[in-house]
């Protein structure tokens, strides 16, 4: 029985090995190439195996694109949390200088949430990985925007920090005739602008309140 447990164990763990090398191959290929433009066959030749070994894991390109989206979507709100843990007084400011820092120097990661939110298909079971993310950032956002003592519609408030940031992003991470730093700033400035407004809208509801 014992000797039964401990192969289990050793079969979880290569399968878990192999996984991750998947994972890391097709992350690279994803960083240079939009997902349209790649392929399994270049993912496999990548990871160093057959293009039907890749099939064991995972049954398609779209569910390989979905699980990288979905681990590092988890690393960027484990990080959130764990800055918001020790930085409470400045936590709206905090969380769109993460969302902003984070999604700006991880370019080909938000090109692979942008890719879902355009063409995803909602009836696809492995999406809803990328769904759970989603209501998990929006409670972190809500969670913020609660905790100022704003009464209002916590909910649609985050929804609209959380479209504000994405517009950002969208309409001006490769904005044409300025230097990539230029572009970075620019956007901060823009973030700021999307801070002091909401700061505004919630200290009018409190004192309306």
């Amino acid at each position: 029985m014992e000797k039964q447990g401990t192969l289990g164990k050793l079969k979880e763990k290569e399968r878990e090995v192999r996984q991750k090398i998947i994972i890391d191959a097709a992350r690279q290929v994803f960083e240079k190439k939009t997902y349209d433009k790649a392929s399994m066959a270049e993912i496999a030749k990548v990871a160093g195996m057959a293009k039907s070994s890749i099939y064991t894991y995972f049954s398609s390109q779209e569910a390989l694109y979905v699980e990288i989206a979905y681990r590092d979507s988890n690393h960027f709100i484990h990080d959130l949390k764990e800055k918001l843990k020790v930085n409470q007084p400045n936590s709206l400011q905090l969380a769109i200088d993460h969302f902003l820092d984070y999604y700006i120097h991880h370019k080909a990661r938000w090109r692979m949430i942008t890719h879902f939110a355009l063409h995803g298909k909602n009836e696809n079971e492995s999406l809803e990985k990328l769904n759970d993310i989603s209501r998990q950032l929006m409670d972190l956002f809500e969670a913020i925007i609660a905790d100022s003592g704003y009464q209002g519609n916590t909910r649609l408030l985050a929804h609209s920090l959380f479209s504000s940031l994405s517009g950002i992003l969208i309409a001006f991470r490769n904005y044409p005739g300025r230097s990539e730093k230029e572009r970075i700033s620019h956007m901060k400035r823009i973030g700021a602008v999307v801070e002091e407004m909401i700061t505004a809208l919630i200290e009018k509801a409190l004192v309306r309140d």
